[in-house]
């Protein structure tokens, strides 16, 4: 099995589209990945008509832990929210100049064993509204005992 994984493709934001899921659980608990690299970006960079195109984004190991609470519409960067693992935004100046590409915040001490979701808010996105994504992954073997370990990580700690 490969020891590296990129995932990239194109998605809409979750107030139109929801969250997206990038892995599915395949049932064996002791091939988990890390996250290495997390980017976002508009589809078309040149698109002056497109209106404000920042963009933040989050991955998580559980759908509903990238929602509001308050704003269903929009992702949240909830830091104390384990489930939570990495977040990154992009910023413009202008209607054709990247102000700010941010390579992300990425949790070091995290491991994918099932699912992993990302999800997309953009200020003045609509349905139509492409972005792109590129999630590079490293994989790990866990044993039985760090197996269950990462599963309540995965799981979350208090309530949320």
């Amino acid at each position: 099995m490969k020891d590296r994984r990129v995932l990239r493709g194109q998605t809409t934001t979750v107030q139109y589209d929801g969250a997206l899921n990038l892995i599915v659980d395949d049932g064996n608990f002791n091939d988990a990945w890390r996250v290495t690299k997390f980017l976002i970006s508009y589809n078309y960079p040149h698109d002056s008509s497109a209106g404000s195109r920042d963009c933040v984004g989050v991955l998580a190991t559980h759908q509903d832990a990238l929602l509001h609470p308050l704003l269903p519409t929009v992702i949240q960067w909830n830091w104390e929210d384990r489930r939570q693992i990495a977040w990154t935004s992009q910023a413009w100046e202008g209607d054709t100049t990247v102000g700010h590409w941010d390579r992300g915040v990425i949790d070091p001490q995290h491991v994918i064993v099932r699912d992993l979701w990302i999800g997309i808010t953009s200020a003045l996105a609509t349905s139509t509204t492409v972005f792109n994504y590129m999630v590079e992954l490293e994989r790990v073997v866990l044993n039985d005992n760090q197996s269950v370990m990462a599963l309540i990580q995965e799981t979350g700690q208090g309530d949320f």
